[in-house]
């Protein structure tokens, strides 16, 4: 009997144990992580969770300049949500922005290639790094209420927010504001849709633009977009055209008080007789889809024209981007004489709106890449009641009406005439005749009196308006 109860230690369970053993000790040493740590991402509601609701916003593109993002973090601050504002920080945002203390910045790391890789190394680099970076905010973010994306880029910012939400915050919901198409925009590199990269990212927004809550389109003919191409639900899909923030106002004053505000910047008191000239501008970010040859070529008509009643031209190009070199270098090859200056600058946030409000006429040559988007430069322009002249093209005239707050490029579907000779037409349409340039000031001021928070309360404001219960 002794012998039969004599401890022999535990030799004899591993003896005659299998790997069902192993896999049992592994999880219950993994039941403490499961328990708290894993589970509670399927069981709670998150970070952010509560009586307040919040609202992520995501641009994969430099704050300081994306205005439209901005405007829509300041109109659900209005409403009392708290905003989380991630993306670039390579300029200083508004001021407005960063004083507003509902709303909170996140920098999100600006991938350069400066290693000259190939496009594709370069892209799948770049795409690695960003899903490090946006996992990382959106696990911090966890249970807001909405998450609000632009669209493009919609790599790889739209396929990790709907696995986030689906996994791990699923009652947040998905907003996209389209500004353009992603495809479209590859498309000016390869300039062909067949490209199996440009097949593959059409589908890429066309499958996973189905999965948003709420998609806002810049115009209607994106709307109709995608409806009809991406097979989007109609009810899911809001319009809501860009309009201008309340530092956007026209010059009020008189034309003395015009001449000494010029020449409080160094862009204009270096100019002998400025007075004299008439101030055009266009600000851009040097790509593809900008064609500035255009204008260049139109100008420099104008600068050898023999008509000596022209008034002479300064042309402000304002902005930077890859192609800007390659404009400066066009512009001292083209040696323009005594009628035209050019003049290119990087403006701060306050100073943009002033030197746009002493412009007598803003140029657009945005082409659009999908033909369904709209520039917002143009809504600038309108907002300190600066007429303009646009290149044409499928939705333009959902912005700019012709002869009445602009003029649009004549339809140029045979080439027969010459984009640069249509601007150059236009120019001495307006600067020879004061009625004409009279005429389409009036229709922009008009312009310049519909603004962004009164558009978004309409379209959007009843959607996201919440009330909370009062504490005692």
């Amino acid at each position: 009997m002794v012998e039969f109860i004599k401890y022999k230690g535990f030799d004899h369970v591993w003896q005659y144990s299998g790997p069902w053993l192993w896999w049992l000790v592994g999880f219950y040493l993994c039941l403490p992580l499961t328990a708290y740590v894993i589970l509670p991402y399927f069981t709670t509601k998150g970070t952010f969770s509560g009586s307040r609701r919040t609202i992520s916003i995501f641009v994969l593109g430099d704050l300081g300049h994306s205005p439209r993002m901005n405007y829509h973090a300041r109109s659900f601050s209005k409403l009392e949500y708290f905003v989380n504002l991630c993306g670039y920080l390579e300029s200083q945002p508004p001021v407005e922005i960063i004083d507003d203390i509902n709303i909170e910045l996140y920098p999100i790391a600006a991938i350069k290639n400066t290693s000259n890789l190939p496009y594709i190394l370069f892209a799948l680099r770049k795409i690695s790094a960003q899903v490090l970076q946006l996992v990382k905010l959106l696990l911090k973010f966890r249970g807001s209420e909405y998450i609000m994306i632009q669209n493009p880029p919609s790599i790889p910012i739209l396929f990790i927010a709907i696995v986030f939400i689906k996994i791990f915050s699923r009652e947040t919901k998905l907003i996209i504001d389209w500004h353009n198409l992603n495809y479209s925009i590859l498309n000016l590199k390869f300039q062909n849709e067949e490209h199996y990269l440009v097949k593959f990212l059409k589908n890429y927004e066309r499958i996973l633009g189905k999965y948003a809550d709420l998609n806002i389109t810049v115009t209607k003919k994106m709307k109709e977009f995608l409806i009809e191409e991406f097979g989007i639900k109609k009810k899911k899909i809001i319009t809501l055209h860009d309009r201008p923030a309340e530092q956007f106002v026209p010059f009020s004053g008189n034309p003395k008080a015009k001449i000494e505000l010029m020449n409080s910047f160094d862009l204009f008191n270096s100019i002998e007789g400025i007075e004299k000239y008439k101030v055009l501008v266009s600000s851009t970010s040097f790509t593809p889809d900008e064609d500035f040859n255009i204008l260049l070529d139109a100008l420099k008509k104008y600068d050898t024209s023999l008509n000596s009643l022209l008034p002479p031209i300064l042309l402000i190009v304002t902005g930077k981007g890859p192609l800007k070199n390659q404009f400066t270098r066009r512009v001292e090859e083209l040696q323009f004489l005594k009628n035209v200056i050019i003049k290119s600058a990087w403006l701060s946030f306050e100073d943009y709106p002033t030197i746009l409000s002493l412009a007598d006429l803003g140029i657009s040559l945005h082409t659009s890449s999908s033909g369904i988007d709209l520039p917002m430069k143009i809504v600038d322009f309108f907002g300190v009641g600066v007429p303009v002249i646009s290149l044409n093209f499928p939705a333009i005239d959902e912005l700019v009406k012709d002869e009445v707050n602009g003029f649009v490029t004549k339809n140029n579907k045979d080439y027969s005439i010459k984009e640069s000779d249509e601007i150059y037409r236009l120019l001495i349409k307006v600067f020879s005749d004061s009625n004409q340039l009279a005429k389409i000031k009036k229709g922009a001021i008009e312009e310049s009196k519909k603004r962004w928070d009164q558009n978004w309360d309409a379209k959007l404001g009843s959607k996201f308006t919440y009330y909370q219960e009062v504490v005692n």
